[in-house]
């Protein structure tokens, strides 16, 4: 028989804190009674966690609950105070920089263009130069960075916490983790870009903390991170959820990857930037590189350009056609569709929405949300929740064993 793990009380302190601390992130404010209630501990058990928390600086006390009857309680809350966290999205031609404290609230964000064929070394650089402004700023505000968190497209090797293969840049074996993390003295974690946009997602969406979830990066290329009972979705080597490389179209477009006819051929924004132009739309650049192109798209939809439209019909039944296939292999409540083009994409919601539902049995259909277009920041917002899960896994309350 497989030996069972033993938890002393130390560690039962910490999975109680941890708990308290996600109860704090999902719900905002609360009171020692709202958090004992939630978690079905005992008042007396919160506030021996609370007062550990408040020692450790991670949660502070702020107004009075004046909702509930009898005599007020504090409430409480995250304490921003106690740090700063920073998430980077290394994209095809920008990357973009997140820096929150530890309650989560924007301190700052920036984002700067990259060569699209520059190579791996010219494109850190600029991200080091990035990260370095924001750890100054957050030390101007008198709060340590807690960590650093960078997302990817392609293949991420998060333990060596390096880019393994970008199908799309064709940089391969792109180290991080260890250079940065000496640079900047803190600890660095390194993640797929639709794996962090799956957890921005079940953190910060519109339902937080939903269980089964599928979301559905659409960019330059094409990934999904998939949430099954709560637990992110990885495989073996991490690299769960390339699904733009699934074979969906017979005698389609050699794609980057070398095999013919993959999703994203059909979907993406090379094949998006494709089609228009095929369809006689015109556009102030020649290549599907940069954001231009898709500013200058975004601008004819909103005039109601039809021809603009009817491609973009098209792109979305695709989506809608490939997204039944992932819903009946996971069964999620909610599908998720973010990344680059998702802004465009929510002017046919309906139409993906009606081909995903088509091609879906009608039993794993109801009840199913489907969200086309969100902030934008979701890979960015993971890569904090990232940091933020690094942090609580082991809450510095150790040496109050007595309480």
């Amino acid at each position: 028989m497989p030996s069972q793990q033993k938890f002393d009380r130390g560690d039962i302190r910490r999975l109680n804190a941890v708990s308290v601390l996600n109860q704090l992130r999902l719900k905002g404010a609360l009171s020692r009674a709202n958090i004992a209630f939630e978690l079905g501990l005992t008042r007396a058990t919160v506030s021996n966690i609370i007062a550990n928390l408040i020692d450790a600086s991670m949660v502070s006390e702020t107004e009075y609950d004046s909702g509930r009857a009898g005599r007020p309680g504090l409430l409480l809350n995250l304490n921003p105070a106690f740090g700063a966290m920073i998430a980077v999205d290394i994209d095809i031609d920008s990357i973009s920089i997140l820096l929150t404290d530890f309650g989560q609230e924007v301190l700052y964000r920036a984002q700067n263009p990259i060569d699209s064929e520059g190579s791996s070394e010219a494109t850190l650089a600029i991200a080091v130069s990035m990260v370095e402004k924001a750890i100054q700023l957050s030390e101007s505000k008198g709060l340590q960075c807690l960590g650093i968190c960078v997302t990817w497209a392609g293949l991420v090797d998060r333990e060596e916490g390096q880019l393994a293969f970008g199908p799309t840049t064709g940089w391969q074996r792109v180290a991080l983790k260890t250079t940065w993390e000496k640079r900047f003295e803190v600890s660095v974690y390194v993640e797929n870009e639709a794996h962090a946009g799956a957890i921005g997602v079940h953190h910060f969406g519109e339902r937080p903390g939903v269980r089964n979830l599928i979301y559905l990066s659409l960019g330059g290329g094409l990934a999904a991170g998939v949430f099954v009972d709560g637990v992110l979705l990885r495989g073996k080597l991490g690299f769960a959820g390339q699904v733009g490389h699934t074979s969906f179209a017979d005698n389609g477009v050699v794609c980057s990857c070398g095999k013919q006819g993959c999703w994203v051929t059909e979907i993406g924004a090379a094949a998006l930037f494709r089609k228009l132009s095929e369809a006689g739309v015109d556009f102030p650049t020649n290549n599907a590189s940069g954001n231009g192109w898709i500013d200058c798209v975004l601008n004819k939809v909103e005039l109601g350009d039809e021809v603009v439209l009817g491609v973009l019909s098209e792109i979305g039944a695709s989506v809608g056609a490939g997204l039944a296939r992932l819903v009946q292999t996971f069964n999620p409540s909610m599908v998720v569709v973010g990344g680059r083009l998702s802004e465009l994409l929510k002017y046919v919601e309906p139409v993906i929405r009606e081909a995903t539902l088509n091609d879906t049995l009608a039993y794993m259909t109801d009840p199913l949300e489907l969200i086309v277009g969100t902030s934008g920041d979701d890979a960015l917002r993971g890569g904090i929740a990232t940091v933020f899960d690094s942090v609580m896994k082991n809450p510095k309350i150790g040496e109050m064993a007595g309480n």
